[in-house]
């Protein structure tokens, strides 16, 4: 299986208009029954999100790579896309994608 991870992060005082934003979105965005959103709460012994950024990890489960592009360009990149420009310049995306081993 593969794991498709955007990460979204925004300004700490951002985080909640952020959310209530982006979690209707992101769960329509989301492969059928296969997808998460999780919230980083703790990074490196501190709370998150109180003088950090807020972490948004949104992953969504693919058996393959040629799913996983289809999904990007038609689901994901127009969701980043409104993200950027709601958002932007106090805030940024990364992706990744990770093979699940056991």
């Amino acid at each position: 299986m593969l794991i498709h991870n955007a990460t979204f992060m925004v300004e700490p005082q951002r985080g909640a208009e952020f959310l209530e934003w982006f979690a209707p979105l992101a769960h329509k965005a989301g492969p059928e029954g296969k997808s998460r959103l999780s919230v980083m709460r703790q990074a490196g012994g501190a709370v998150a999100g109180e003088a950090q950024a807020l972490s948004v990890a949104f992953q969504g489960e693919f058996d393959t790579m040629e799913e996983i592009e289809l999904w990007t360009s038609k689901r994901l990149n127009p969701l980043v896309a409104a993200f950027q420009r709601r958002f932007a310049p106090d805030a940024m995306v990364f992706t990744s994608i990770f093979e699940t081993i056991f």
